[in-house]
């Protein structure tokens, strides 16, 4: 009899902690879900956009908020919230079910902020792709975080370290999921790019496994995570990202048309602040990391540029099977035309 009633109760809390997670709780209330730390520049931005956006459409509109990849990995959840198992998630973008939405992290796509907001930004080409992409495995996308331009961790001395051709050669660097940054690490920065999960990269720059890191979206995320093991940041402006707020489908449908055009209004409003607020929080951020020790190193406009141009000619023709040729070269006219104005 015992054991029945821990049976029952065991099923009991397993149904209610589902429930809460979707759509269908009893209070109509959704989860979303993050990747980033409780009380992280981040986790209050999204706490504070989720009470504005239940104060104004008076509670019919409710999130409850789980950080820290509370309820999975980022790449489970965006599945979680794809079938609907939950409601939704702002965090960036997995490839597993689709290699297409690595051009949401492309590698020097975009070198700096006024790049960044022209095609990540509100009707900007690379965020419509991605809109698109999204939509087709029932994700809308309600709002994006501009994280920012990543750099790079590195744990061990560097002899050439104000050389952005030769500082990081020969070093052990982990690299971001999709491909092309195999080919940016080892051929034009002549590295040894390696492939690890995010959970396991503190230890390894501890231990010495790795030498160094790609993936850090700011240097508030190297900051926050990897201050106490690595000696420099290289401010390699290596990819741009933003976290994406996606609801599914059918929730989001199921919300009254003036309820969603209120979401949709406070969150391109937070974006927005959050714009601005980006230079500031890099510059803060990276005064933190050197007080604590890391030496922080920046590059020419110039020398990125020319990376960069290497990287789209040599590195990125080599991934057409990940983000076909069509989408890069809509990509490259629309440089084109950003750097005219």
């Amino acid at each position: 009899m015992k054991v029945n009633r821990l049976i029952i109760f065991v099923l009991v809390v397993c149904a209610m902690t589902a429930s809460f997670a979707s759509f269908a709780s009893a209070a109509g209330r959704m989860a979303v879900s993050h990747h980033r730390a409780a009380n992280s520049p981040f986790d209050n931005d999204i706490k504070a956009l989720v009470a504005k956006i239940e104060k104004a459409t008076n509670g019919r509109v409710a999130f409850d908020v789980f950080p820290a990849s509370t309820l999975g990995s980022y790449e489970t959840v965006q599945e979680r919230v794809s079938i609907g198992d939950v409601a939704s998630q702002f965090a960036p973008l997995a490839m597993q079910t689709d290699r297409k939405l690595g051009v949401s992290w492309f590698p020097y796509l975009a070198v700096n902020l006024k790049e960044a907001k022209a095609l990540y930004g509100q009707n900007g080409l690379v965020r419509n792709m991605l809109i698109d992409l999204l939509r087709k495995q029932d994700l809308i996308t309600i709002a994006t975080w501009p994280a920012g331009i990543g750099g790079i961790c590195v744990s061990k001395n560097l002899p050439n370290a104000n050389d952005p051709f030769n500082a990081i050669r020969g070093l052990k660097i982990r690299v971001m999921a999709n491909k092309v940054n195999e080919y940016v690490y080892n051929d034009v920065l002549h590295s040894v790019a390696t492939g690890m999960a995010w959970g396991e990269l503190f230890t390894a720059l501890q231990t010495g496994v790795l030498d160094g890191l790609q993936g850090c979206a700011s240097a508030e995320s190297a900051y926050v995570m990897f201050r106490d093991v690595i000696k420099y940041y290289l401010c390699y402006p290596d990819h741009y990202e933003s976290f994406y707020f996606v609801i599914n489908k059918d929730i989001w449908d199921k919300i009254d048309k003036d309820d969603r055009d209120t979401v949709l209004k406070l969150c391109a409003e937070m974006e927005e602040q959050r714009w601005e607020q980006i230079a500031v929080d890099e510059s803060n951020y990276r005064k933190k990391l050197a007080e604590s020790g890391v030496q922080v190193i920046t590059y020419k406009d110039d020398d990125m540029m020319k990376i960069r141009d290497i990287v789209s000619k040599e590195c990125w023709p080599k991934v057409y099977n990940e983000v076909p040729k069509d989408m890069q070269d809509k990509i490259i006219a629309e440089l084109k035309k950003i750097s005219k104005e």
